[in-house]
């Protein structure tokens, strides 16, 4: 009830006492106002004759609604009986004069709406290309950049990446390694604004990068680290993926690392499988697959 008294007041702060609107009305108001009526039923009886016809005769032209609208509602043909024959048909001729006119003008209208609709529509199309594509060169300079280095996957392996580093080379490492994991690896953030590697504009200190990489890595439960960063380590290793409500168990014959990218295969029963170790812990993610070697 209290926020409904707040709403209340707010919308009718002009009405209520102390209001610009409040207390004696001036002539000037009443003259201005005599014709304003207290209720809205007639523009909703007009909001449900036009959708009416939208219902009943989705194909008629705009123009034909209004003219049907207005000749309902505003008593058009009691005026037009009105008038004495000849005058009745002097009015109809000047009306449908103008349908010719009125017809091109609406052809012309739906053309032109119809252009801007296919207009915006590649550029919507164009800037989700645009956006993808942006997202794909993020994600690739995201691996080169860890690349030479490797993935680190412990405090140790972190210790080891910034032993022979300056500091500034340091501060771009962590970045590197951070920057995988939300791009390449698309890990999800174990707290807020983790990914945000700047302070009102400024470069974070080295120890907050490590804090972060480190807590990454804690939180990294998928495993997904492990198998990109050592994919030899998959061979020999059993699989098990699921179709429908049935599985069967496969074994991992070859994994191989060309530049920044990873291919492994794995012989199933029925089939050999080969692709991107990428789509293959996209896979496990969604428990398509399933790791059977517990030390993995």
């Amino acid at each position: 009830m209290e926020a409904m008294e707040r709403y209340f007041k707010c919308l009718f702060v002009d009405f209520i006492d102390g209001g610009k609107y409040s207390g004696e009305v001036s002539e000037d108001t009443v003259e201005r106002t005599q014709c304003a009526l207290g209720h809205n039923r007639h523009i909703e009886s007009a909001f449900g004759f036009v959708d009416r016809l939208h219902t009943h005769s989705p194909n008629m032209i705009v123009p034909r609604r209004l003219a049907k609208l207005m000749i309902s509602k505003n008593h058009t043909t009691r005026w037009l009986l009105s008038k004495p024959v000849e005058e009745q048909r002097a009015i109809m001729k000047i009306a449908r004069s103008s349908l010719a006119e009125i017809r091109s003008e609406h052809v012309e209208s739906r053309k032109k709406l119809a252009e801007e609709i296919l207009v915006r529509a590649h550029e919507r199309e164009k800037e989700r290309v645009l956006k993808k594509g942006n997202v794909a060169v993020k994600r690739v300079k995201a691996i080169e950049a860890v690349a030479s280095a490797g993935i680190v996957t412990d405090s140790v392996g972190i210790s080891s990446l910034l032993h022979s580093l300056s500091a500034p080379a340091r501060l771009k490492a962590l970045c590197a390694q951070i920057r995988f994991r939300e791009r390449a690896l698309r890990q999800e953030a174990p707290e807020e604004r983790i990914f945000v590697l700047t302070n009102k504009g400024s470069p974070l200190s080295e120890n907050e990068l490590r804090r972060r990489l480190e807590l990454l890595i804690e939180d990294d439960l998928k495993g997904l680290v492990v198998t990109r960063s050592l994919p030899s380590t998959l061979i020999g290793c059993w699989i098990r993926r699921w179709i429908d409500d049935r599985s069967e168990d496969g074994k991992v014959v070859s994994a191989e690392t060309k530049g920044p990218f990873s291919t492994i295969s794995i012989k199933f029963p029925s089939s050999l499988l080969s692709f991107p170790l990428v789509r293959f812990e996209e896979e496990l993610e969604n428990g398509y697959f399933e790791l059977l070697d517990e030390s993995l």
